[in-house]
């Protein structure tokens, strides 16, 4: 059996301090989306057998490495987020900006789920970055 996905639930619940009781579809969704926009970068397979579709349960075929699961856990965080930014861009839209912009926690919290997603980027650009290592024989 290869890595199993509590270890990436866990790696991406370190990372956020949301509460995720009851929301195992969401997190679903979350690595779904993740392993879309990693397939390409990772070393390993990421075909999973899902045991559990109740809870999501399951593990990915290949054993994946430590750097593999943090790239994953890192796309989770960024879906996440902006899906945040979303729901604020959508009120924003809604209200109008004037009025958006008087309601001071929506506005800083736009803005800190922007600044998040910018340093979330960087930082899966840096770890894909490593995934690249050039050998000339």
């Amino acid at each position: 059996m290869g890595t199993p996905f509590q270890q990436l639930y866990d790696r991406f619940f370190s990372k956020t301090d949301e509460d995720f009781t009851d929301k195992e579809g969401l997190v679903f969704a979350l690595v779904d989306s993740a392993i879309s926009k990693s397939y390409k970068t990772v070393r390993h397979s990421l075909e999973y057998v899902l045991t559990d579709s109740d809870t999501y349960d399951g593990y990915f075929i290949d054993d994946l490495d430590n750097d593999e699961i943090e790239l994953l856990s890192l796309w989770m965080l960024y879906e996440f987020n902006r899906r945040e930014q979303q729901r604020l861009v959508k009120l924003k839209e809604f209200i109008g900006t004037k009025d958006f912009n008087k309601l001071p926690d929506k506005l800083d919290q736009l803005r800190a789920v922007e600044i998040s997603m910018k340093t979330i980027i960087n930082d899966i650009n840096d770890l894909k970055d490593s995934f690249n290592t050039y050998k000339y024989n």
